[in-house]
């Protein structure tokens, strides 16, 4: 019983590495939209509707996926 669930890999695999890119604006704009929803106790109550932060976040996230869309059907 003392042998290994997962062995370690053989030395000559390569490790994988972990990225440091950003996402797109559209998508940092919904992350940031998304997270505030879930954080904020007014956002979350269903009869009080979004709080004054939220309004600003969603017009951004849909300007700036009305542009990507705009620009991926070259209008």
């Amino acid at each position: 019983m003392d042998e290994p669930t997962h062995p370690p890999p053989p030395e000559e695999e390569t490790r994988p590495i972990v990225a440091r890119g950003r996402l797109a604006p559209v998508q940092e704009a919904y992350g940031a939209w998304a997270g505030h929803q879930l954080g904020c106790d007014t956002c979350r109550d269903i009869d009080a509707g979004p709080c004054v932060t939220a309004g600003p976040l969603r017009a951004r996230w849909e300007r700036l996926a009305g542009e990507a869309v705009r620009r991926v059907a070259g209008a």
